[in-house]
């Protein structure tokens, strides 16, 4: 007996956003912070949750926090705060039901209890995707960068001095390609940043209007470990933004992935 074919169209996974989240736990809560997120709130606070697809927690060691640059930042008082970061990959189609699900899921942790862990957020917020340069012909899609297992990843934050989809535009599609060809670095994420609604947790900035309008963040991944020369894109960022007058770099720093389980690395916050 044949059995049937379902031939319906198959839905298209397409990245559509990121929850990006870089925070610092309170000195000696480094352990403490790290077993809460992966063990409760990574899942409770998203993953469950409508429209996330994937996530993928970072750290970053003392060495590799004294690298970023610039040394002044309007990201942080100062740019070695932010040892533990986390990426989330929300669909396409979902994203503003999902800002408002974890709005509503993280004040229900709160009301349980559940978002005790001590940190400051340095750097927290939805970002719309923006499209991406890739190095490879047929690498791996946006879609599995998180999943893929890429052994590093760096932030690099921009300001733009106009509207920030324009520079978007041109970092996606005439800087970027040209600064990962042949390089470690396979792909580099342009993503823009989306208001949160106005019943979200105090302990998250709101930031000014112009921050919508100008910041463009930058989410590239190494198939290395960061080599030494990790920052020879966002430097090369920097100059191109500062030859155009099309903006600044406000922030560029690499990352490691935790090691789900484990509490490897952490001792070297």
């Amino acid at each position: 007996m044949t059995a049937p074919v379902d031939d319906r169209p198959v839905p298209e996974i397409r990245l559509g956003g990121m929850l990006f989240s870089l925070a610092q736990p309170d000195p000696g809560w480094e352990r403490h912070f790290h077993r809460w997120y992966e063990r409760d709130h990574f899942y409770a606070g998203c993953m469950a949750g409508a429209g996330f697809f994937a996530g993928r927690r970072w750290l970053a060691t003392r060495a590799m926090r004294a690298e970023r640059f610039p040394a002044t930042t309007p990201v942080a008082d100062d740019i070695r705060d932010g040892s533990f970061l986390v990426t989330y990959w929300v669909l396409g189609e979902r994203l503003d039901e999902t800002i408002t699900w974890s709005v509503e899921q993280v004040l229900r942790l709160h009301r349980q209890g559940r978002m005790e862990a001590p940190r400051r957020n340095i750097s927290t917020g939805y970002y719309r995707y923006a499209g991406g340069a890739f190095r490879d012909a047929d690498g791996v899609p946006a879609e599995l960068a998180l999943d893929h297992g890429y052994p590093g990843a760096m932030a690099i934050m921009v300001d733009a001095a106009e509207e920030g989809d324009a520079v978007a535009d041109w970092l996606r599609d005439d800087v970027l390609p040209g600064l990962i060809a042949g390089t470690a670095v396979p792909m580099a994420l342009c993503f823009r940043p989306v208001p949160l609604p106005d019943n979200a947790p105090g302990n998250v900035a709101r930031p000014d209007p112009a921050y919508f309008r100008q910041r463009v963040m930058v989410l590239a991944f190494f198939d290395t470990a960061p080599p030494a020369d990790w920052d020879a894109v966002p430097r090369a960022v920097d100059a191109a933004l500062q030859a155009s007058g099309r903006g600044a770099l406000v922030f560029a720093g690499p990352f490691i992935p935790t090691v789900p389980g484990t509490d490897m690395h952490v001792d070297q916050l």
